[in-house]
């Protein structure tokens, strides 16, 4: 009888453990998917200030293209269209593509860490 005391305790203790480990994920999952977007987004102005500081040329807006690559993957391949996709002058096409990006990127990061913390979340507890 001693014996399936035991083999109680034991299974809650681990179910514990593990649950306790799913919440802690839980909650680094909940943090990093307000961290994760406003991080990016910061970058983002790094990079447009960069931009603004060099010469238009045809390299001058690379970093542009490289920080919101899966932007310009779809743009490009699947659109067949010209990179900035946006008519107006220079700086102004740029900025009317970039900004947008960013915010439709970073959106894309805060659900992928929530899709996340709902996959790490723990479940209630059975009675």
């Amino acid at each position: 009888m001693s014996g399936r005391g035991t083999a109680g305790v034991v299974g809650r203790s681990a179910w514990s453990l593990g649950n306790n480990m799913r919440m802690s994920l839980s909650r680094l999952l909940m943090v990093m998917k307000f961290i994760v977007p406003a991080l990016y987004t910061v970058g983002a102005i790094f990079v447009w200030l960069d931009f603004l500081r060099s010469n238009p040329d045809g390299l001058a807006n690379i970093w542009v293209a490289i920080y919101t690559f899966p932007i310009v993957m779809v743009g490009t391949f699947l659109l067949q269209g010209d990179f900035p996709y946006v008519p107006g002058r220079y700086y102004e096409a740029h900025a009317f593509y970039f900004w947008p990006s960013v915010a439709l990127l970073a959106l894309a990061l805060f659900l992928i860490f929530h899709a996340l913390q709902k996959i790490a979340h723990p479940a209630a507890p059975r009675h």
